[in-house]
């Protein structure tokens, strides 16, 4: 069994190492001049020959996991290249949306699951449009299109170079997508199979859903791990010779114990409005002059297990990346935000069930794959 000495260990994320520089070493090949660096690794693979790419990635799908759960004959295992890091937060909604804009999250503003819009007063499930607290309120504006829009990859790769044919494969939580990684698998190899150039981008939601259920270690992780696997095999068996196969994660997780933050009165009371973007990067507005209390009181209970930063301090630690700031990060942002350092978990809500989770600062969370296959 893997070691479980990485919840203790903190990872920063290395953005001249990440999921970031993947996606910008794609937009390089195609041509599109970045500020960030690509991977010299995929640099190299990415011959004249080559004429499709086909980039996946498989949410949750930590170094760790594939470690524990996969033989060295399995195929995500055998052609892990490397590891490399999330961001920060190493979270789905933060990660992917740097995967596909090529920007680091201080740049795309998109930074958890849940996010305050000053203009709107809501804390908003970002990918749900929904009110987190209030599951019954009906939000009217499309918060995304409005305030968090950006061009993704593929777009601007066709636009550069509109013999590529560019696609986003997406699970069936959107019109048209599809019902198994397998499905997705099916549609990717029509499209390498009958055009001439194809930039491909694929997206499915295991293994996070099931290790959120059931734990990084379980039965039910296993098996969704060597089913994910074997999709991969017949993929990588059926490609052309011409195309290149590129696999990452958007974030590992840990196995967590959860900690029901709205028990602790002497904190809540000090809140301004509800906590917001992750249970292990949990974001803090509090009530004017309250700050030093709260920070006193927090340390008090929380301090081996969560690192507490002002939004000064986080802002200036470059944990959010390199670039242009988004105009809306100083509003999604609070006066502090604790980051988790060791396997304890906030419950933002009375509905959690977790056994395992993300967006903090340990090596299990952070390192993802970096899997390159071709003929």
């Amino acid at each position: 069994m893997l070691e479980r000495t990485d919840l203790m260990k903190i990872k920063k994320p290395d953005y001249q190492n990440s999921i970031l520089n993947v996606s910008n070493t794609f937009l390089h090949h195609y041509g599109i001049n970045t500020k960030y660096n690509g991977v010299p690794l995929l640099e190299d693979a990415l011959t004249k020959d080559i004429n499709h790419i086909v980039y996946i990635l498989l949410d949750g799908l930590g170094s760790n996991i594939i470690k524990h759960h996969l033989s060295n004959e399995d195929y995500l295992k055998k052609y892990m290249k490397s590891e490399i890091t999330s961001v920060f937060p190493p979270t789905t909604v933060a990660a992917t949306d740097t995967v596909l804009s090529a920007l680091p999250p201080i740049s795309s503003g998109y930074l958890g699951w849940v996010q305050y819009f000053y203009n709107e007063d809501v804390n908003a499930i970002v990918f749900q449009n929904k009110d987190f607290y209030d599951v019954g309120r009906t939000l009217k504006t499309n918060l995304r299109d409005t305030y968090l829009s950006f061009t993704p990859i593929t777009e601007q790769i066709h636009q550069k170079n509109n013999n590529i044919k560019t696609e986003i494969f997406f699970p069936s939580f959107i019109e048209g997508g599809s019902e198994s990684f397998t499905e997705e698998i099916d549609k990717v190899l029509l499209t390498t199979h009958n055009t001439d150039q194809s930039f491909s981008y694929l997206y499915w939601t295991e293994p996070d859903s099931t290790q959120h259920k059931k734990g990084i270690y379980s039965d039910e992780t296993h098996q969704m791990i060597k089913s994910l696997n074997k999709d991969f095999t017949q993929l990588c068996e059926h490609i052309t010779d011409d195309t290149l196969v590129v696999v990452i994660a958007d974030h590992g997780l840990i196995d967590i114990t959860e900690i029901p933050l709205f028990k602790y009165e002497d904190i809540t009371s000090l809140f301004l409005r509800q906590p917001s973007i992750e249970p292990r990067a949990t974001n803090f507005f509090i009530k004017e002059g309250k700050e030093d209390l709260f920070k006193a009181k927090f340390q008090s209970y929380f301090q081996e297990d969560y690192l507490l930063y002002t939004k000064e301090e986080l802002l200036s630690s470059g944990l959010l990346g390199e670039g242009n700031q988004h105009d809306m990060i100083d509003s999604f942002l609070g006066q502090f935000i604790a980051i988790a350092i060791t396997d304890k978990m906030f419950t933002l809500n009375t509905n959690s069930t977790y056994k395992a989770h993300h967006a903090g600062l340990s090596e299990g969370e952070m390192m993802v794959p970096l899997i390159i296959y071709k003929k």
